[in-house]
């Protein structure tokens, strides 16, 4: 059974344990993350001149879409004033701000009616962040920058939080896919050929859930769940936004959810940033634990 808790207030250490067994948690009027999710509207806003956003995929062709997409992405995963508020957003949420960290967000954009599913706005498959690389102690904060509804969010597999779907995750090393792939996402137009790992098999999508809420409204749920991009049939264009961060104790002392079917290699702790002052995790601090994963 998996239990969704609205605007539930709990200490982070027990809503991490519920999280790791499978729960959601949905959060409304946080003010971090409602004004990480007003930056992103400030940049889209830039973006795309004083057209409607979330329209502007029917003004323009799928070039020019992606040259505007690729710096706005860009600069909202990698500016100063998006970590500054991501450690407000954190904070707000009641995080250890000292043993968090949290790994820089994606701003994600997904057009309707398949005008670009590839590249800058590629439509993940069913996956695991896990299968990427990501620790099992992670938890996911997925938050809409405007309403969304259920045709344009995410696909959530319940029954497969503890069930492994055969994938191509041992096929992926998290270190080559910086070196040979992340920056390749604007050049993958008609389909997306960088090597995500996928799933291998059918599974049974009886238990999908979708969660659609308001502009900076935070469904928090642990990344070990089968999810996807759900096909954007709203008419839309869906802007969204996702942060992870992990517990340091968690990670030292192999807490989280059992690994069922990831094979990555690499791992992404390395990008992770102390939510108290921006320093980056240094792998000593989590190179034990890695050994015996």
């Amino acid at each position: 059974m998996i239990t969704v808790y609205l605007n539930r207030r709990i200490g982070d250490d027990d809503r991490r344990e519920s999280l790791f067994r499978g729960n959601f948690f949905l959060y409304t009027d946080i003010a971090g993350a409602d004004a990480l999710a007003d930056h992103a509207k400030d940049l889209i806003s830039q973006a795309f001149e004083g057209l409607d956003p979330e329209r502007a995929q029917y003004e323009m062709d799928v070039d020019e879409f992606i040259r505007r997409v690729e710096p706005l992405k860009g600069e909202f995963t990698n500016g100063q004033r998006t970590k500054e508020l991501c450690q407000q957003f954190a904070i707000d949420l009641g995080v250890d701000p000292e043993r968090t960290y949290f790994d820089i967000p994606r701003l994600r954009v997904i057009p309707a009616d398949q005008f670009l599913t590839a590249g800058v706005s590629y439509n993940y498959k069913a996956h695991r962040d896990m299968w990427y690389g990501h620790p099992q102690q992670l938890v996911n904060y997925w938050t809409p920058v405007f309403p969304v509804v259920g045709e344009n969010v995410m696909s959530m597999y319940t029954d497969y939080f503890d069930k492994p779907v055969k994938n191509g995750s041992n096929q992926y090393d998290y270190d080559e896919w910086v070196a040979k792939h992340r920056t390749a996402a604007a050049d993958n137009k008609e389909a997306d050929t960088r090597p995500h790992p996928l799933p291998l098999e059918e599974f049974d999508s009886r238990g999908e859930i979708r969660i659609a809420g308001q502009s900076g409204d935070v469904f928090m749920f642990s990344s070990n769940h089968l999810h996807a991009s759900a096909p954007n049939t709203s008419g839309v264009t869906r802007f969204s936004y996702d942060l992870r961060t992990i517990n340091l104790d968690d990670v030292r002392e192999g807490r989280g959810p059992r690994n069922v079917d990831s094979g990555a290699t690499g791992t992404t702790l390395g990008d992770f940033l102390r939510v108290s002052d921006l320093t980056p995790l240094q792998a000593e601090d989590y190179a034990d634990a890695l050994a015996t994963r």
